[in-house]
């Protein structure tokens, strides 16, 4: 009776045991969430970065729209928000929250971007002049090139691969304020609307931008913004003591080994740092670190810091891609009396 008992027993605990790991099994199963992004025209869009963030956790995964616009994202259990980021121009961003995934669940959810800044206009959009450049001609390879000083030779056009931006740290109260603020009212004050200079780091854009190196001076010019050109000193020299504050700052730099180190101050508070509108004030201070670890890329580090508008450093990395052959940087204007359309408020 006894080893009866012992045996039914040793039986029981079993199929609790079974019991308890054919749910786990199940609980670990992933879920997945699987379509296609498409214009609002119904045209399929590649090369769309598509997220998905846990509602609880934060935590980001990252997916892109294959050629035929396709995307599937492998998640873990949970709720989500469905995100595609759209910084410029032709295509609007997408949001849709409370995707809840059972275990094993695979959801089928197709993403329709509206327009974005341009209304759909062709060639206006950095995004897919990248892609623009990919379907046309591979990223060239090979070792990275170097100037009769022995320093990498940063000289080309670059164009930044688009990686969702790393956000910045908390903003001081009055700064978060006005973030909302801008943000609120369709950034209608936004400087590029008006035609000034749109950003106080245009490298951090996704437009085109060019180096013209010479061992004292290195001049960058940009395709997208006003005034179109920066100047970074490599002759020694330090910031002005009494330093005239400007939109993109005044700008000396150095080697580091194989790394330009580019230091940026005096700049005036009126630029954003984004198309949202994060501000800053005149205590903005901007370290590049840029290298090419070979023919076809180079890496770039922006840290800014403003002990008035941010709480801690901001940091942003991001690679860009040397355009193919015989690309320019084009002209750009803007007129008296633009009018930006997503900015304009009528009635």
């Amino acid at each position: 009776m006894v080893k009866l008992r012992r045996h039914r027993g040793i039986w029981a605990a079993g199929l609790l045991v079974a019991f308890a790991f054919s749910h786990t099994i199940a609980f670990a199963q992933p879920a997945s969430i699987t379509g296609t992004v498409s214009d609002p025209d119904g045209g399929l869009v590649k090369d769309a970065v598509v997220q998905a963030k846990d509602s609880t956790t934060g935590r980001l995964v990252r997916g892109t729209s294959s050629g035929k616009g396709e995307y599937t994202l492998t998640l873990p259990v949970g709720t989500y928000e469905l995100i595609v980021p759209m910084p410029c121009c032709q295509y609007g961003s997408f949001t849709q929250s409370n995707i809840a995934l059972r275990p094993g669940e695979s959801r089928h959810l197709d993403i329709h971007l509206p327009w974005g800044a341009n209304l759909g206009a062709q060639g206006d959009d950095p995004i897919l002049l990248l892609n623009e450049f990919r379907d046309r001609a591979a990223v060239p390879q090979g070792p990275t090139p170097r100037t009769r000083e022995g320093k990498p030779d940063l000289s080309g056009i670059w164009i930044n691969v688009y990686n969702p931006d790393d956000p910045p740290p908390p903003l001081k109260p009055w700064a978060a304020e006005l973030h909302r603020q801008r943000m609120a009212n369709n950034s209608k004050d936004y400087p590029g609307g008006y035609c000034l200079p749109a950003n106080a780091a245009p490298i951090t854009r996704a437009f085109p931008y060019k180096f013209v190196q010479t061992p004292t001076l290195i001049v960058v010019l940009h395709e997208s913004d006003t005034p179109g050109v920066r100047q970074i000193f490599l002759d020694g020299r330090g910031h002005p003591p009494d330093n005239n504050p400007t939109w993109e700052g005044h700008s000396i730099g150095h080697w580091e080994g194989d790394t330009l180190v580019i230091d940026t101050s005096g700049y005036n508070d009126r630029s954003w740092l984004s198309l949202s509108g994060i501000p800053h004030t005149e205590r903005l201070h901007t370290v590049e670190r840029i290298r090419r670890p070979d023919y076809g890329h180079i890496e770039v580090e922006v840290t800014m810091d403003d002990s008035e508008a941010f709480t801690g450093p901001w940091r942003r990395t991001f690679t860009a891609t040397l355009a193919p052959p015989g690309e320019e940087i084009g002209e750009f204007i803007c007129t008296e009396n633009n009018r930006d359309v997503p900015h304009y408020r009528g009635n």
